[in-house]
């Protein structure tokens, strides 16, 4: 898929979002009649500016849009979460979506086969979905509102759901609730479904909730898979920059808890997904399964060991031929972790509209968990050593851990109409990694083999090499109205910047207005430069490091020493 433009509320009244103002407007692409846009170029979005421009309330904002579309197109809705769902209220209350998207189930995409989709939604009124075919010029069709469409069986799915996002996946570095919220939202109502399928006996499917966060238990997950099924080309970045070679061994551990609300005790809730436990056990190298203990009030649980060699990769390729299979199961196994839930608390969550109190969920302790990794031990290649390691994966850095974050994603995505939302994915980079980061995203999506038309990108930072390796066009930059103090937008080209190979020190002066040197050390230089003596300035010169803004101290000191007729510097 391919963003177009977004719209939060209307200039003449409406709420507005966050730190967004009614009738903020943000374009991402203009399409023209005759002239289109390189689609199948890698240009991810860049949001640049200070903290509170509003940054990561887009991304914010297009994960809320897309949530209450999903749950408008759902045919499931869990009765704790109905009473506060209603397809005609959503935060933010009015907006304009347009984006282009493919066909579902077709890889190989071009512009004449993408769909535009626009999505209009006034303050109270439900969203209204319409779409054109290429060249876009004829008049918008209007999808039939779901809650109006006849379906003829269990399995069939709202006509909004095939033109929406496959994958919607959310990424944070630090903690930002209000983007975590509507993932964490999305969870539960997938565990709801599991439940309801379970109890009528339908058929174990995907999440039918697009949005997926990546936090530390799924980053397993898309590491593990990357490993598994990768091919020496895509697994490059990862292994000349980590020194990842391979995995060598990991174990999975299930709690075989009942599935709460079943009057039938041996009602266990991975039943619903058996043949999926079988294909793992197939795969695996070894297994066992511990024995209810009523005494103890023992859990029954199963272990299952893998030591990875190539026959271990070709089983897994046997049993889940498609990765997102399988990455989607493991999805749904972590989903199931929320078992324990209650409903008082759901409804918490779910009538939430905004800031959420960290730490209201609770988390599951080993024995409460129906799902965790164990033991997940990497061979890495050590520098001044001369044979590779067996390191755990919680051994690694904070920037290692998302550098596989960021770089596993799109490589996962590589096959899906996807959305990923990045926000500050650079945070805990060294300086080197984010000279190289926009580069590893193309190299890794090039290797992969994925389509560019079928993936949009838009992540925020601070840092000047990112916005340095993207195109004026693709760099947004948020800033506050002098006058108003509102929030606007204007992008790069816009301002008549070019960013694509710029300097940091152009970056930093354009973009953040900030001086090139640390602000207490530039204190410093600037007070002796303005009330320094000879002795004083001379001095400075060693005392200070180089940079731009040294050039004032000598200026001063030549002044000072014409002055003089002192010419030696010490």
């Amino acid at each position: 898929m391919k963003l177009l433009r977004l719209r939060i509320g209307d200039p003449a009244g409406g709420e507005h979002f966050r730190s967004l103002p009614a009738g903020f407007e943000i374009r991402f692409r203009r399409l023209e009649v005759d002239v289109f846009p390189d689609l199948s170029q890698f240009n991810p979005f860049c949001l640049v500016g200070l903290n509170g421009s509003g940054k990561s309330n887009v991304l914010e904002a297009l994960t809320a849009i897309f949530f209450h579309l999903e749950c408008c197109a759902a045919r499931f809705k869990p009765d704790s979460f109905q009473p506060f769902f209603h397809p005609e209220e959503c935060n933010p209350d009015a907006y304009e979506l347009e984006y282009l998207i493919g066909p579902p189930k077709i890889f190989e995409y071009t512009l004449t086969s993408l769909i535009k989709i626009r999505v209009k939604k006034e303050i109270g009124k439900k969203p209204k979905i319409y779409r054109q075919n290429y060249p876009f010029l004829k008049k918008e069709i209007e999808l039939k509102d779901p809650e109006e469409e006849v379906y003829t069986n269990e399995a069939q799915q709202s006509e909004w759901k095939y033109y929406l996002p496959d994958i919607i996946a959310g990424y944070s570095s630090g903690e930002n609730e209000t983007l975590s919220l509507i993932f964490r939202k999305s969870r539960l109502i997938n565990f709801d479904k599991y439940r309801e399928d379970f109890f009528t006996g339908k058929l174990y499917n995907e999440p039918e909730n697009s949005l997926i966060y990546i936090d530390s238990g799924m980053s397993q997950a898309v590491l593990l898979i990357c490993l598994l099924y990768a091919n020496d080309e895509i697994l490059k970045p990862i292994r000349e920059e980590l020194g990842i070679l391979d995995i060598s061994s990991f174990r999975m551990h299930f709690n075989l808890h009942p599935l709460k609300g079943s009057d039938d005790r041996d009602a266990l809730m991975l039943e619903h997904v058996k043949n999926q436990i079988d294909s793992l056990k197939f795969c695996a190298t070894a297994w066992y399964e511990e024995r209810p203990d009523e005494k103890e009030k023992k859990i029954p649980g199963l272990t299952l060991d893998f030591f990875v060699n190539p026959e271990t990769k070709e089983a897994f390729r046997e049993r889940f031929p498609d990765f997102m299979e399988l990455f989607r199961f493991l999805q749904v196994l972590y989903e199931l972790n929320s078992h324990f839930v209650s409903e008082e608390i759901k409804r918490d969550v779910y009538r939430s509209r905004g800031f959420y109190t960290d730490g209201k969920i609770p988390v599951g302790s080993p024995k409460q968990n129906v799902f965790y990794f164990l033991d997940f031990l990497i061979w890495k290649r050590i520098e001044g050593e001369k044979q590779p390691k067996e390191l755990f994966l919680r051994e690694f850095s904070d920037g290692e851990h998302q550098f596989l974050h960021t770089m596993g994603i799109c490589l996962l995505l590589k096959k899906r109409r996807s959305l990923l939302l990045l926000d500050e994915p650079d945070t805990h980079f060294n300086p080197d990694w984010r000279v190289k980061f926009i580069k590893f995203l193309n190299d890794s999506i090039k290797a992969g083999g994925g389509n560019n038309l079928l993936k949009d990108i838009v992540l925020t930072s601070h840092s000047p090499f990112i916005i340095s390796d993207c195109r004026p066009g693709s760099v947004i930059c948020f800033g506050r109205n002098r006058v108003t103090r509102q929030v606007e937008v204007h992008h790069a080209d816009e301002m008549g910047l070019n960013t694509y190979g710029s300097s940091i020190t152009y970056i930093l002066k354009n973009f953040f207005q900030t001086s090139l040197i640390s602000n207490k050390s530039f204190s410093e230089l600037k007070a002796v430069i303005d009330q320094g003596d000879l002795k004083e300035l001379k001095l400075a010169v060693d005392y200070f490091g180089e940079s731009s803004e040294k050039q004032f101290l000598f200026r001063k000191l030549n002044e000072k020493l014409e002055e003089t007729d002192d010419y030696s510097i010490k």
